[in-house]
């Protein structure tokens, strides 16, 4: 199946201790879910509403009175994946429904991180799977935010699985192993894109990524097409419902209002005073701009202001990339969890504080977070990349979708929600960055020799 077969990570002590790491690896992920849990059960609500948290309980609301045709103008402005599942869930309980939302996404955040971290075990870079399971639970704003009413948290997790299941079909090469995956990892993208229809841009590069390991051209083009294929099921299911219930073949309205938010001579790029954006006039005899004229008005508008377009894409980018609070701070956020308890964020309530932090100290750290998070994600993807055939497609499926999401918010919005339905993949290659500067560190400083032997693992 494969062009070569990957490298196998060599057990010297017999199976016993390797079901004995896998057994201490899958604990560090089922501690911090247990945590979870009885946190859920002892918070208010037991949880808490993400950025469009009432339009998804609002939207879902419709369907509970109408059914799945419901007119309900939220199920076509915004994509009605993520309506339809709390509609679901909410047969489970209406009355503890947050409580619901967050159990059911935290489990499957669970079971992302959890095996998303053994099958790293397995490979190469095994030492990469024990700091990546601590920081996956541990990240506060990523694992949190499985508390809250949102697409984002689902996402991140069925990405880590995806990349998980790929991995595995490396490693045990054959074309059953092959023919049984790829339609779980179709599956589990065609569920993201049914949350967030800019999630098929990274399904399609996801299957040609896997589809370029494979040992001919006519497998990866069977592969992309057959797992596109079924990708595409869930959303298609989507366009028919807007169709049948507003006569709107789309799987949503809003990208064009998003686009036209971060364009224009007065656009800042983000969410700023004008929250109309470009202004964008209907072909007559219209008297009402379509979703699809407003996104050839953007384009239009972006090839004619060539400068403009070049400051915007730069503040989009620090905007997608900026922290969660601070002087550089922009995007929709505020109902993080992280946000609760943030040092920077409360030191900036009392006047003194905000002076300090919204001064040229804040701003000067703020920056060094930016661009050091950045040089980490790369600094690790680097290192991975340079380890083998294995690693390279490990690397590029985590890196790609980091980037695909970046460009995203250039097209639209610059707003560092964006990046977290991709940040379980950037926080894995930050920690191979940090990892790979330690062994840089220790070869300089001559302790190299403390390194474990690959044999040794």
């Amino acid at each position: 199946m494969s062009k070569k077969k990957p490298k196998q990570n060599v057990k010297s002590s017999g199976l016993f201790k390797g079901n004995k790491k896998r057994r201490n690896l899958f604990f560090i992920s089922l501690t911090f879910f247990i945590f979870k849990i009885i946190l859920i059960l002892s918070i208010q609500n037991g949880g808490w509403l993400g950025a469009d948290g009432e339009n998804y309980l609002n939207a879902m609301q419709g369907l509970i009175n109408d059914g799945i045709f419901s007119g309900n103008d939220l199920l076509s402005y915004w994509p009605a994946g993520y309506s339809i599942i709390l509609w679901i869930l909410s047969n489970l309980s209406t009355l503890h429904l947050i409580e619901v939302i967050s159990i059911f996404q935290t489990t499957i955040y669970f079971i992302a991180c959890a095996y998303f971290a053994e099958k790293l075990r397995q490979t190469p870079i095994f030492r990469l799977a024990v700091p990546t399971a601590f920081i996956l639970a541990l990240n506060p704003t990523l694992s949190l935010s499985s508390f809250a009413v949102g697409y984002e948290s689902p996402v991140a997790a069925l990405l880590l699985l995806s990349i998980g299941l790929i991995i595995h079909t490396q490693l045990n090469p054959s074309n059953k192993t092959l023919s049984k995956t790829l339609p779980l990892v179709a599956g589990l993208q065609g569920l993201s894109a049914f949350f967030q229809p800019r999630c098929l841009l990274i399904s399609f590069f996801i299957f040609l990524i896997w589809g370029l390991k494979l040992s001919s051209r006519k497998q990866a083009a069977l592969l992309v097409i057959t797992g596109m294929a079924i990708v595409m099921i869930l959303p298609a299911g989507e366009i028919v419902r807007n169709v049948k219930a507003k006569g709107v073949f789309a799987i949503s309205t809003n990208l064009g209002v998003t686009m036209r938010i971060g364009a224009g001579d007065s656009a800042t790029g983000g969410y700023g005073k004008n929250p109309e954006g470009l202004t964008c006039d209907p072909t007559p005899p219209a008297t009402k701009v379509t979703d699809s004229q407003l996104v050839g008005c953007v384009i239009n508008w972006y090839a004619h202001h060539p400068v403009k377009t070049m400051q915007l894409v730069f503040n989009k980018s620090e905007f997608f990339w900026s922290p969660w609070s601070g002087p550089l701070g922009n995007g929709t956020m505020a109902r993080n969890p992280w946000m609760k308890i943030d040092p920077i964020h409360n030191i900036a309530e009392s006047p003194t504080g905000a002076k300090l932090v919204y001064g040229w100290i804040g701003k000067t750290i703020s920056w060094l977070w930016l661009l050091g998070g950045l040089a980490l994600m790369f600094i690790g993807f680097g290192w991975i990349w340079r380890k083998g055939e294995l690693e390279r497609l490990i690397a590029m499926l985590a890196l790609t979708p980091i980037i695909l999401a970046w460009i995203t918010s250039i097209a639209t919005i610059g707003d560092h929600r964006f990046r977290v339905p991709t940040m379980g993949v950037s926080l894995f290659l930050q920690v191979a960055g940090a990892i790979a500067l330690k062994i840089k560190f220790m070869k300089t400083t001559g302790l190299s020799a403390l390194e474990p032997k690959a044999s040794a693992r």
